[in-house]
């Protein structure tokens, strides 16, 4: 099966602009100078600068002490992402031109999801330090775990408890509560205890009316804009293709993070190859979307996992 170049440019054109429209879950919440696009490496780095205050001036001529600013740096090995797929139906291919086509709206899940999985595992894994060795030059790597102290739930059902501490613990770390500061991802196995919350529901407390709805996803609540995160499942909707959020056993680990705790490096966005497969006897056209990029924890009081129950 040929297709010319026309249908080519228009499916590659239209998929990213429909990409970009409708963007991921996760990483369009994180602060737009967290993100370094068009990165040459294998690795990359982020740095943060510790927080700082002016000191008083005690007499006009008498010295001031100089600020000592402490840099952090943290290392992101970027990570290619692919996924293929084959058609020797050309109807079914030309039709891809159309934003609401089955396949098209599969592959761009497919590439949002890929981004929100990169997002949850720098939040919640283990962030890889970077050091600069006097003298030398030497640069040395290290690893940082989540402390703990950042670490909230035993497992049992999420409470308005657990919501405040987290964003207590936020605040404490220097957020500042403005709206779409922090995003809190849960998965739709804590719905219904979310909205067994009286604070969370009843028009007493918040203007959200999540039982019209359905849902708190989208909304913003008790300082964190909500985002539902669901797992890739088979038609069959109990065989998991991919856990988004971590689950072990009816152990959910939901996180909130603040826009400024994840950096994201870039090496390709996604992009569209459109070729065909004269190596198959079916010579089907072979539409193959990818992607490079990595993601990485730099600022620990930035994050809150909290452990909950999955119904």
């Amino acid at each position: 099966m040929a297709l010319d170049q026309a249908w080519v440019y228009h499916f590659n054109d239209g998929f990213l602009i429909q990409l970009q429209q409708e963007g991921s879950l996760l990483s369009g919440s994180l602060d737009p100078a967290m993100v370094k696009n068009g990165v040459r490496g294998a690795i990359d780095h982020h740095e943060r600068l510790g927080s700082l205050m002016l000191n008083d001036v005690i007499s006009p001529y008498a010295p001031v002490s100089p600020l000592q600013a402490r840099h952090s740096r943290r290392a992101v090995t970027l990570q290619s992402s692919a996924g293929p797929l084959l058609f020797s139906d050309e109807d079914t291919i030309r039709s891809m031109t159309e934003p609401g086509n089955g396949y098209r709206r599969t592959l761009l899940a497919a590439a949002k999801r890929r981004k929100d999985k990169h997002v949850i595992d720098a939040a919640l894994g283990t962030a890889t330090t970077a050091a600069v060795t006097s003298g030398s030059g030497v640069i040395t790597y290290g690893t940082q775990a989540l402390p703990s102290a950042r670490v909230l739930g035993s497992g049992i059902a999420i409470t308005l408890t657990n919501i405040i501490a987290g964003f207590e613990l936020h605040a404490k770390a220097g957020a500042s509560g403005e709206e779409g500061e922090l995003t809190f991802a849960y998965a739709p196995g804590q719905l219904r205890d979310l909205m067994a919350i009286t604070q969370a529901s009843s028009s007493d407390f918040t203007k959200n009316r999540i039982h019209d709805k359905g849902t708190i996803n989208g909304m913003t609540w008790e300082g964190f804009k909500w985002v539902q995160i669901a797992d890739v499942l088979q038609e069959d909707a109990s065989t998991s293709i991919q856990r988004m959020l971590p689950l072990s056993s009816t152990t959910r680990s939901c996180v909130s993070f603040h826009r400024g705790a994840i950096g994201m490096s870039v090496g390709k966005d996604v992009t569209t190859m459109v070729d065909p497969r004269p190596d198959l006897e079916s010579r089907p056209t072979q539409i193959r979307v990818s992607i490079m990029l990595g993601c990485v924890r730099v600022w620990e009081g930035g994050v809150v996992q909290y452990n909950v129950l999955e119904n």
